[in-house]
């Protein structure tokens, strides 16, 4: 489809998609041609009276098929992975769905693993070669199985998508995923995206993995969790992804959360260990006590440090009637 009226310098333009194309449906995927002229869009999902928001991502296209890639293995291990959560089995759905991100991509070779917070891998299955026009949403039961669900009851834990060759194809680093989560009670739902690097390995490969401060390898993490107010709760879930070989690099991170007021000074701090591939729920109410976090205030925060590794995370809210949101941590 096409606007019928341009979009004006500065200005903004709302299109309701259930309007203008009545039967698209889950797990469709749109893209927007605006040239150069537009910056990041929101959209929104209205689910009964309930409704939440996320970001488009952004699609490239000055990328060609990378061939380097599928040559990695002996030295990068894994290579290029996509880490997120997958919320606990018993109480939430989590699906992943694939979004080609540069205009020369023409299939996706995939496979996806899932592990459990101690770093096992819990289950895994190859995608295979998914042409662009027939990409499925990954619904995380299903790649479970009842062991899988049982190693998970309770915690969480988090899945890596990943490229994987066995049925031939291309890739060019620029792999990205949207991630559904649904509470299997209340109807509350939750969406994040983002793309995938090379983690904690000493060599390079054109710039991976990346740093938030300064050149590769980017081998620190500094993240920041807001904490709750007005009766919701702050959560985390930190990830210790590794693309090295077996054997190589950090087994266990050395993480600190540290507790901050709204003035930036530390009053608390807590220390982490992470396992190489596994993964860690923070929740800042049952960390510290009431009392420091009465200090720090509804302005406080939470930072999380490592200088071992690099830890990526995901952060969200919660209430006691089940809603909750969830979305990518940025650092610095």
């Amino acid at each position: 489809m096409k606007l019928r009226e341009p979009v004006p310098a500065y200005g903004m333009c709302a299109v309701d998609l259930g309007q203008a194309l009545p039967h698209l449906a889950w797990p469709a995927q749109l893209e927007l041609h605006a040239g150069r002229h537009v910056i990041r869009p929101r959209y929104e999902v209205v689910q009964g009276k309930r409704r939440r928001i996320a970001h488009a991502n952004v699609e490239r296209t000055d990328l060609s098929p990378d061939p380097g890639i599928a040559g990695l293995s002996p030295l990068m291990g894994r290579g290029f992975l996509l880490p997120f959560p997958v919320l606990d089995p018993e109480r939430y759905r989590t699906t992943a769905l694939p979004t080609p991100m540069a205009t020369c991509q023409t299939d996706l070779p995939l496979a996806i693993e899932v592990f459990a917070p101690d770093g096992r891998r819990v289950a895994c299955r190859v995608l295979g070669h998914m042409p662009r026009d027939r990409i499925a949403a990954i619904t995380l039961d299903d790649v479970l199985g009842n062991a899988g669900r049982d190693a998970l009851a309770g915690t969480g834990g988090h899945a890596e998508l990943r490229y994987d060759f066995c049925e031939g194809g291309l890739a060019d680093g620029w792999l990205h995923a949207l991630f559904r989560y649904e509470g299997r009670a209340g109807g509350h739902a939750a969406e994040s995206s983002f793309g995938s690097h090379i983690y904690n390995t000493i060599l390079t490969y054109k710039g991976e993995p990346q740093s938030y401060a300064g050149p590769p390898p980017g081998l620190s993490t500094r993240l920041f969790l807001a904490l709750g107010r007005a009766g919701r709760e702050s959560f985390a879930v930190l990830i210790h992804p590794a693309s090295a070989p077996e054997g190589a690099g950090a087994k266990v991170s050395c993480t600190s959360l540290l507790l901050h007021d709204e003035t930036g000074a530390v009053i608390a701090e807590e220390t982490l260990a992470i396992p190489a591939c596994g993964s860690a729920l923070v929740r800042p109410a049952r960390i510290f006590p009431a009392a420091i976090l009465a200090r720090a205030g509804e302005r406080g925060y939470l930072l999380v440090r490592d200088t071992t590794c690099r830890i990526f995370g995901y952060q969200g809210l919660m209430d006691e009637a089940g809603g909750f949101s969830l979305d990518h941590m940025f650092g610095f």
